[in-house]
C-alpha cells in the first residue's frame, strides 16, 4: 500500500494511522490492545506524537459516557433492579456493575462528579438548525434500540480552558478526518460561554454554542455518522429518538434564541437525573 512512497512520507502515513487509532479507541493503551500490542512505536513516543499533532487528548479513563447514560435512560424506562438489566448486556459493554451503582447512588443523592461538554452547532445562515448524527457504537446496545442521534458531546477535564474541551469534542465527534490530515477548518465560532449547564447521570455538561461557516460540510467521526443539519423544532418534537438529555438542551437553546436567558448560564437537571431520583428506586436493593 505504501509502494513508491518516500522514507519521509511513509512515516507521516503511519502517524496517521497511529492518530486515527486514537481518536477511535480513546487512548494511547486501547490502540495498543486493539493491534495486538505490536506497533513499532513506544508508549511515550506514541504519546508525543498525540501531542505535536495537536490532538487534545482523552479526558482521563472516562470514555463511556454514552454508555452509562444509555443504560441509566433504558433503567428508569424498564423500573427493574440494575442487576437484572446488567445481565442482560452484551460482553461489548464495558462499564462494570460496580461503576453504574455508584452512578446511581451518585445521581439519587445529586452528586456530581464529572464534567462534559456538548456543542450546539449551527450554520451562520440559519442558527434554527442543529448540527445531528447517528450514534452507531454497537457495545451501546443494552436493548433492541440502537443509533440513538445526538449532538456532539463527550467528557471534559474540570477546571480546563473552554476551548480545549470544545476542540477535544470536534476532533472526535466532528472533524476526525481533518484532524488526522491536520486540516482542522478554520472559522468556527464559539459562543463566549455556556448558555447552560445539564446535569446527566453523574455528569454535568457544560452546552456550547459553535456557529460554522456555511462553507464547512465535511463532517466525520468514529463515533457518529450520518451528520446533518435539522430544524431545532424537530429535535424538541421527536426527543425519543435523540440521546438523554439533547432534547432539553435544544429547549434551552430556543430560549436562548428568544433572548429570555439571563445574564449567567442556566443549570437543570435532566429528566433522566429526576425520573431515577424518584420513589419507585425505594423498592428496590441497590447494594
Amino acid at each position: 500500500m505504501n509502494e513508491g512512497l518516500s522514507p519521509k512520507e511513509r512515516e507521516q502515513e503511519f502517524f496517521r494511522f497511529c492518530i486515527r487509532e486514537y481518536l477511535k479507541y480513546g487512548s494511547v493503551d486501547e490502540v495498543f490492545k486493539a493491534n495486538s500490542y505490536n506497533l513499532p512505536i513506544s508508549y511515550p513516543a506514541f504519546h508525543r506524537l498525540v501531542k505535536n499533532w495537536g490532538i487534545v487528548k482523552a479526558a482521563g479513563p472516562n470514555q463511556t459516557l454514552d454508555e452509562a447514560i444509555r443504560f441509566m435512560d433504558i433503567l428508569a424506562q424498564e423500573k427493574i433492579p440494575l442487576e437484572r438489566l446488567y445481565r442482560k448486556l452484551p460482553p461489548s459493554f464495558q462499564t462494570s456493575m460496580s461503576t453504574m451503582h455508584r452512578i446511581l447512588q451518585h445521581v439519587k443523592e445529586g452528586v456530581v462528579r464529572r464534567s462534559g461538554t456538548a456543542l450546539v452547532i449551527t450554520k451562520e445562515v440559519d442558527p434554527n438548525m442543529i448540527l445531528v448524527a447517528k450514534d452507531t457504537n454497537r457495545r451501546l446496545r443494552v436493548d433492541d434500540r440502537e443509533g440513538n442521534l445526538s449532538i456532539p458531546m463527550g467528557f471534559s477535564k474540570p477546571g480546563e480552558q473552554m476551548g480545549d474541551s470544545i476542540l477535544r469534542v470536534l476532533q472526535r465527534e466532528v472533524f476526525a478526518s481533518h484532524a488526522v490530515n491536520k486540516t482542522m477548518p478554520a472559522g468556527c465560532h464559539p459562543a463566549d460561554e455556556p448558555f447552560m449547564y445539564l446535569d446527566i447521570a453523574d455528569v454535568r455538561v457544560q452546552v456550547i454554542h459553535l456557529t460554522l461557516p456555511e462553507s464547512i460540510d465535511n463532517f466525520s467521526s468514529f463515533k457518529l455518522t450520518d451528520h446533518a443539519f435539522v430544524p431545532v423544532d424537530e429535535i424538541i418534537s421527536n426527543s425519543k429518538s435523540y440521546r438523554c438529555g439533547v432534547s432539553e438542551i435544544a429547549k434551552g437553546y430556543v430560549t436562548c434564541l428568544q433572548g429570555e436567558t439571563l445574564q449567567e448560564p442556566v443549570f437543570s437537571v435532566s429528566m433522566l437525573n429526576q425520573s431515577l431520583a424518584m420513589g419507585w428506586l425505594q423498592n428496590f436493593d441497590l447494594k
